[in-house]
C-alpha cells in the first residue's frame, strides 16, 4: 500500500510529517511516500526512499484563496499530491496543510463520487453510547439547504456502510431544538430533512453531541468547526485544570498515576493527535485531513485512517 504525505503542510512539516510516515511503515507495513521539496526532504528521509519523492517547490498557506491558489500554484505539494493520487501513482494522500485547498483540490483533480454535490469533512466525536459524527466540520463554510442535505445523506452511508449503524439518527445542528429555531437556511433545510424518509429527529444543540442521542449532527463547515474546536479548547482546560488541583492536593504518586490513566482514557477520542485526521468524504479516491498542529504520532494516526480506507474499500461503499 502506497501512502503519500505532504510534507509541506502542517506547522510542524517536515520533521513530525516524516516521523508520522516512517512509523506508519514500521507499524502498519505501507510504502511511504513524500511530496515537497527535494533539497529539504532527501536528508531527512532514509535512502530507501530516496526515489518516493514527489518534487514540489511551492506550498499553499492558510492566507492564500484556495480555489485560486490550486490554478496558480500548480506546483504546489497539494496539487502534485493530489495529482499523483488522481492518476494511481499511490493509493492514499495525507496532508496537515490547507484544508480549503485540499478540498477545492480533491473536487478538480481527485472528483466527485457520482451523486454527490461537496465533498465534507467529517469528525467522530464520543458521546454516552459511543459515537457521533459531525459533519462538516471545516470544509464547506457557505451552504444551502440542499447542501446540507446532501451532507446528511453521506452521513448516513457513511454510518451504515463502513461503521454498519443501521438507521442512523440525524439531527440538524441548531440554537434550539424547537421547529422554527435557527435563519431561513436552517429553518428551510429542517422542513427538508422533514420530507425525507430518513430518521431524521430534529434539532439539536451543541451540547447534544456528546448526548448519545443522535447519530448524525448536520452542521455548515462554520458551526461545525466552531463546535469541534470548542470541544478541543475545553477538553485542554480541564486537563490543566485538574493537574494544577492535582498539584496542589499533594497525592501520593501511586493516586495520581491512576487518576492520570484515568483521565488519559476519558479524554483520548478528543485528542486530535489520537485520532490522527478524518477523511474527505465525497471523493473517488482516499484523502485524509490531518489537524494542522499535528505531531509525528498524529500523522502516524492519520496514517492508519488512510489504511483503513483503502482496506475496507470505503470509496466503494460511499457511493450514494
Amino acid at each position: 500500500m502506497k501512502l503519500l504525505f505532504d510534507c509541506a503542510g502542517g506547522d510542524h512539516a517536515p520533521e513530525a510529517i516524516i516521523e508520522g510516515a516512517y512509523l506508519a511503515k514500521e507499524k502498519l507495513g505501507i510504502t511511504p511516500y513524500f511530496v515537497g521539496n527535494s533539497e529539504i526532504l532527501r536528508p531527512l528521509i532514509q535512502k530507501e526512499e530516496e526515489n518516493h519523492i514527489f518534487e514540489a517547490t511551492e506550498v499553499i498557506e492558510n492566507t492564500d484563496d484556495p480555489a485560486v491558489s490550486i490554478r496558480r500554484k500548480p506546483n504546489s505539494s497539494t496539487v502534485v499530491g493530489l495529482k499523483a493520487l488522481a492518476s494511481g501513482e499511490v493509493d492514499g494522500f495525507l496532508s496537515a496543510g490547507s484544508t480549503g485547498a485540499l478540498l477545492a483540490g480533491g473536487l478538480f483533480i481527485v472528483k466527485r463520487l457520482d451523486g454527490v454535490k461537496r465533498a465534507a469533512l467529517p469528525v467522530l466525536l464520543p458521546n454516552k453510547n459511543g459515537k457521533t459524527l459531525v459533519l462538516d466540520s471545516g470544509a464547506n463554510m457557505d451552504t444551502d439547504p440542499e447542501l446540507l442535505v446532501s451532507f446528511a445523506e453521506m452521513g448516513k452511508a457513511y454510518l451504515e456502510n463502513v461503521l454498519g449503524i443501521d438507521n442512523p439518527r440525524i439531527g440538524l445542528l441548531n440554537v434550539g431544538t424547537e421547529e422554527g429555531k435557527g435563519d431561513k437556511r436552517a429553518q428551510e433545510t429542517f422542513q427538508l430533512l422533514k420530507e425525507s424518509d430518513w430518521n431524521f429527529i430534529g434539532n439539536v444543540e451543541g451540547r447534544d453531541i456528546f448526548s448519545g442521542n443522535v447519530d448524525v449532527v448536520i452542521a455548515d463547515g462554520f458551526s461545525g468547526n466552531i463546535a469541534l474546536k470548542t470541544a478541543e479548547g475545553v477538553v485542554e482546560y480541564l486537563l490543566g485544570a485538574m493537574q494544577k488541583n492535582m498539584a496542589k492536593a499533594d497525592l501520593a504518586p501511586e493516586v495520581m498515576l491512576q487518576i492520570k490513566t484515568l483521565l488519559g482514557s476519558i479524554f483520548h477520542d478528543l485528542d486530535y493527535n489520537k485520532q490522527g485526521g478524518v477523511p474527505l468524504l465525497g471523493l473517488k479516491k482516499p484523502v485524509v485531513k490531518a489537524h494542522g498542529s499535528s505531531n509525528g504520532e498524529a500523522i502516524y494516526n492519520g496514517a492508519a485512517v488512510l489504511a483503513k480506507m483503502i482496506e475496507s474499500n470505503m470509496i466503494e461503499k460511499m457511493s450514494i
